[in-house]
């Protein structure tokens, strides 16, 4: 049933049709790891995912799920903002993730800021590959989610449709603001 579709599950299902065996991807804001691993998994053995996060414990809790899952060994774990994508990463990447907000069952005060978002996604243009994807599920329903999430719509409004994509998915009819999917596409030519 598609009600049942959360922005992430949605995400997943997009990013499923552009990742592919030996790629490399990014994990902007890790977190618990789920996205992390779904990279991991997509990209393979012959992959890399680079995970980054602020946020010690989330390290901790994405290094914990990795390796359950057996996907540890192409995942490099960054304890560092994602506004230094590109002091990490050389070279093109087929996909970057963001799941703005807070970490789930973590300190609620602890947020992304739509100055440090925006300038992530500015170097994400930069680093992704022609047709690869960018995967945004912005939070509006938290303090401070809403302003990033439009912070993040206004600059993702002004891409050149010439060279960009950008898509989005959301719930209209929610009782309070639920998160929505903003999905970019680098045009191949």
């Amino acid at each position: 049933m598609i009600s049942d579709l959360r922005a992430t599950e949605v995400s997943h299902l997009l990013l499923s049709k552009f990742l592919r065996e030996g790629q490399r991807a990014v994990d902007a804001t890790a977190g618990n790891g789920y996205d992390t691993v779904f990279l991991a998994k997509k990209v393979g053995k012959r992959g890399q995912v680079y995970a980054f996060d602020i946020q010690t414990i989330a390290i901790e809790r994405t290094k914990a799920l990795i390796e359950k899952e057996k996907c540890a060994d192409v995942v490099r774990l960054i304890n560092d903002t994602h506004e230094k994508l590109t002091e990490y990463i050389k070279g093109s990447v087929q996909a970057i993730v963001y799941n703005l907000g807070y970490l789930p069952g973590g300190d609620k005060a602890t947020i992304t800021k739509a100055d440090a978002t925006l300038s992530s996604i500015k170097e994400a243009l930069e680093l992704l590959a022609p047709g690869g994807v960018i995967s945004i599920v912005a939070y509006p329903g938290h303090d401070g989610g809403d302003c990033e999430a439009k912070r993040v719509e206004n600059l993702l409004q002004e891409l050149d449709s010439a060279l960009w994509d950008v898509f989005s998915y959301q719930r209209f009819n929610a009782i309070k603001p639920a998160p929505y999917l903003l999905f970019l596409h680098k045009r191949t030519g």
